[in-house]
């Protein structure tokens, strides 16, 4: 099956569609706009909306590859993997994905990224500038053409976001460019400061504009909003470390209490739109639009043919803390060796599928050799794990398939806002009250944890706050975007093979070792890497752009 896949999925990647997904469950049916002027659509509330529902396609999805109008599309935020699956939180058994092949022994190269999305998202933004430049000069009401433009300016401000955490320095363009005039084409790159003050402004203005939650129709969710923008520049300039601006647009989110975290964690995981928790999502249908994350990562024998593409680390595993808030590597924890799965923050037990656990009515062993799904059976884990969060417990087995999956893709949430809050707040201030209650809100809500000790140093709360987020966030793609701005991504990664667990039994006894995943590259992280490299084919066509060092 393993060379089936191969060969499947090689021409499936050379037929990539750079088409992205709506958001707006409205729109999800949508007709060609290429046929139709750019005059008739700025003149028409409907044919503006649906350009719109097509700039809201660029939004990133970090499930992998996903199907739109039957067409396989990719965002930059995986392929048959996910993002986290080249940081220590997960290993792929196949050698041929995006991670194995490249990411994880350190390949990438100008003429070959498979997280690249410099063309895509300049394509992005072109859309965005005609869209605000159409609406400019549209008869059309002043209110809907003043909210439209502000949704246009919050998706191109999130397509400069992820480019500056890239690459770095980029051409911003802001305008309408003018095809006669091929010089200005080519655009030269500007830092990365001033690329994100231009986020900033951009966010801090339409805010303003934007409706809050309270005013979004519910056929409208998935649209940007008022507490959307301070959500995203909280994080924006988390990355930037203007540290008193991102708690300032944090709390700004908190302090409106629109949103409050779900009770239930793995249920955030299962909505298909609308928990409560979440400010910003890409939606699916699982018909004409729809992702694959079931079909790719589940355990085999509940799988159609696919599954077990990614794989929680013994690493990852070890960072849940036990119900009594301490790390297991603290000999007041309480934690066995011999019996590691008890008593372990619930989030655990909502984010990975152990030996014994129960996923979609049957229960799963991963032992030694163990049917259906153990350790070294042939396709089935390399780790002795399997990824739980993001699997939706209710899809028929009917319906799973490529683009079978309907469950929403959880871009901001406010988990991440109260994480981001403290971890900004933390270096203006060091531990305050505010801090302690926005960490420990998620620990208790989310973890079923108890309090932070409540003397910690900055340092202190800093290293509480990364031990957080990797938990909290996990397999979310932040624990890829946080191991390079915290400049630790060498320390953590680099020279490094990861660990699973093999679970024998003899006698009635179960017996527990960790191995190292030598089946698996060794991991390769340089100092260019906490860069990407600008793809070849764009620095030949503009004479004026740099390629990033050592690329």
């Amino acid at each position: 099956m393993k060379r089936y896949k191969k060969i499947l999925f090689i021409p499936l990647i050379a037929s990539l569609l750079l088409s992205f997904e709506s958001c707006n469950k409205d729109l999800l049916n949508r007709e060609p706009l290429d046929i139709i002027s750019s005059d008739a659509v700025f003149k028409d509330e409907n044919l503006s909306l649906k350009y719109l529902s097509n700039l809201y396609d660029f939004m990133p999805v970090g499930f992998g590859l996903y199907m739109s109008e039957g067409n396989m599309v990719l965002s930059g935020l995986g392929i048959t993997d996910i993002l986290d699956g080249s940081t220590d939180l997960l290993r792929s058994p196949a050698s041929w994905n995006e991670n194995n092949s490249v990411m994880i022994p350190g390949i990438i190269a100008a003429t070959y990224n498979p997280l690249d999305v410099w063309g895509r998202t300049y394509r992005g933004i072109r859309t965005a500038n005609n869209l605000i430049d159409g609406l400019s000069k549209s008869p059309l009401k002043e209110e809907f053409k003043s909210r439209v433009t502000a949704e246009a300016r919050f998706v191109r401000a999130f397509l400069y976001f992820d480019l500056v955490r890239r690459y770095g320095d980029v051409p911003l363009i802001t305008e309408l460019q003018n095809f006669d005039d091929l010089e200005a084409l080519y655009v030269k790159r500007i830092s990365k400061a001033e690329v994100y003050d231009f986020i900033d402004q951009e966010l801090s203005t339409i805010a303003d504009i934007l409706p809050a939650k309270a005013q979004l129709a519910t056929a409208q969710s998935g649209r940007a909003t008022k507490e959307a923008a301070w959500a995203l520049n909280g994080r924006v300039l988390l990355f930037a470390e203007r540290y008193e601006k991102s708690a300032l647009f944090s709390a700004k989110v908190i302090e409106g209490k629109a949103y409050s975290l779900e009770s239930d964690y793995n249920k955030l995981f299962q909505s298909y739109g609308g928990n409560n928790e979440v400010i910003f999502e890409v939606m699916f249908n699982g018909t004409n639009k729809g992702h694959a994350f079931d079909n790719l990562f589940l355990p085999p024998s509940i799988d159609n043919g696919w599954g077990s593409q990614t794989l929680p680390t013994q690493e990852m595993v070890d960072s849940y803390e036990m119900l009594n808030g301490r790390l297991i590597t603290d000999q007041q924890s309480g934690y066995n060796a011999q019996n590691p799965y008890i008593n372990r923050d619930k989030r655990f037990y909502a984010s990975i599928v152990y030996n014994g656990s129960t996923l979609k009515g049957k229960v799963i062993n991963t032992g030694y050799l163990q049917p259906d799904d153990g350790l070294n059976l042939n396709e089935r884990t390399i780790t002795g794990y399997y990824i739980r969060k993001f699997i939706d417990e209710t899809l028929p087995f009917s319906e799973l398939k490529f683009g079978g999956s309907r469950t929403s893709w959880k871009e901001l949430r406010l988990g991440e806002v109260l994480l981001n809050f403290a971890e900004a707040q933390n270096h203006v201030t060091g531990p305050n009250q505010a801090i302690y209650d926005a960490i420990n809100k998620v620990r208790e809500i989310h973890g079923g944890l108890p309090p932070l000790s409540n003397n910690l140093s900055q340092t202190d709360m800093l290293t509480r706050i990364m031990q957080e987020r990797k938990v909290e966030l996990a397999f979310e793609g932040h624990r890829f975007w946080d191991l390079r701005r915290w400049k630790i991504a060498e320390q953590t990664l680099n020279n490094k093979y990861f660990h699973g667990m093999k679970i024998t039994e003899e006698n009635g006894l179960k017996k527990y070792e960790v191995f190292e995943l030598k089946n698996v590259p060794k991991q390769v992280f340089l100092p260019k890497h906490y860069l990407m490299p600008i793809p070849l084919t764009e620095i030949n066509k503009n004479k004026n752009l740099v390629q990033n060092p050592s690329y």
